[in-house]
């Protein structure tokens, strides 16, 4: 991967619903015959060899100042879902089959300084609960929420701002960016290649982009838990923005609805002197997808311009976009969002957002 020209990179195998319990499996867990049988096709899973197997891996890989290199897990529901957890000091594979609940304690009791995020999101027909956020644990729901730091705008080659209709779910599953979002999530938006080959890298694929204040694991944790991450799919692409001052990932003064200053850093790749769309999206409450805004913008340049988000708005994200491009992951038709993505930055929501603690 760093020969690949990465900066950073995390190793999260399957932790799975263990083959040997797979027999055990009951329809109780589930709502019908297809979602029991879709959880009986669990990939392998880790086993505690191949838990420090990774650790020894990405320590022998990390240079501070050169490579950042994580270990982390993909807790991997089949038909619930999969999530990625950061560090975490030990791993856990599906205890609850068809519910989060084992994984929540393990977040709330073992490894309260874990981050996780939603991979893939609305891919599995269980769609984690509708997304729904955690009704358990009274004061530390909250703090297990502000733990969930990434929503994967970006999986392989997929956009998921539409990506209900991907999955075969029709364009009544909504979009599953705008649904996290609507259900009150603060998740920094990223990519990932989900490589299951050895061609790392590769232009088309997601890809994750971080501002750090430091090219270290615990640089890398800092600006996960901020919120400075942007995604897109184009190597070497830079992106940044603020609304009003405030940065991608953070809260403007006051509310979201009004005026507002945006400024968008948009250069590197293939996009430099290329025309693009910026677009600022928001959602209606039930999770579809509104275009609160559109401007035009060049790769290579800041655009500066201003703004009206729409009342009742309680999150906006920053959208690059390339009409000239085919989208392959395409939204309903006509939506002014239903076209190639370039890349996301993380959202903006009003008032102050209490900060992830930092760990130790």
């Amino acid at each position: 991967m760093r020969a690949a020209g990465l900066d950073v990179a995390a190793l999260t195998d399957h932790a799975s619903i263990p083959h040997e319990h797979l027999h055990r499996l009951s329809q109780d867990s589930y709502p019908d015959v297809a979602a029991l049988n879709t959880a009986r096709s669990a990939p392998r899973s880790f086993d505690a060899a191949a838990w420090e197997r990774t650790a020894r891996i990405a320590d022998a890989h990390d240079v501070p100042g050169e490579f950042t290199a994580l270990r982390g897990f993909e807790w991997t529901e089949p038909w619930l879902g999969h999530v990625n957890v950061w560090f975490s000091q030990a791993y856990l594979p599906v205890t609850t089959p068809g519910a989060l609940a084992g994984l929540e304690d393990f977040l709330v009791q073992a490894e309260p300084d874990a981050l996780y995020g939603y991979n893939h999101p609305g891919r599995e027909p269980g769609r984690l609960h509708d997304f729904a956020r955690p009704t358990r644990y009274g004061d530390a729901a909250a703090a297990l929420e502000r733990r969930m730091v990434a929503a994967e705008a970006f999986n392989r080659q997929w956009d998921f701002l539409f990506a209900g209709q991907v999955a075969g779910q029709g364009p009544a599953a909504g979009s599953p960016l705008a649904e996290i979002l609507d259900r009150g999530w603060r998740p920094g938006l990223i990519g990932c290649s989900d490589e299951h080959s050895m061609s790392y890298g590769l232009s088309g694929k997601g890809r994750t982009g971080l501002w750090v204040h430091e090219h270290s694991r615990a640089g890398v944790r800092e600006a996960m838990a901020a919120r400075r991450v942007y995604a897109t799919r184009e190597v070497d692409l830079r992106l940044d923005a603020t609304l009003d001052g405030a940065r991608m990932g953070s809260c403007p003064a006051g509310p979201l609805a009004g005026a507002h200053v945006l400024a968008v850093d948009l250069a590197g790749g293939s996009y430099d002197g290329i025309d693009v769309e910026l677009q600022l999206l928001t959602g209606d409450g039930c999770g579809n997808v509104v275009a609160a805004a559109r401007l035009a913008g060049i790769g290579g340049e800041v655009t500066t311009a201003g703004i009206v988000l729409p009342e009742d708005c309680a999150w906006v994200v920053l959208r690059v976009a390339d009409p000239a491009h085919h989208n392959d992951t395409s939204g309903p038709e006509g939506h002014p969002a239903n076209s190639w993505g370039v890349a996301y930055a993380s959202p903006w929501w009003p008032g102050p957002a209490t900060p992830v603690r930092r760990p130790g």
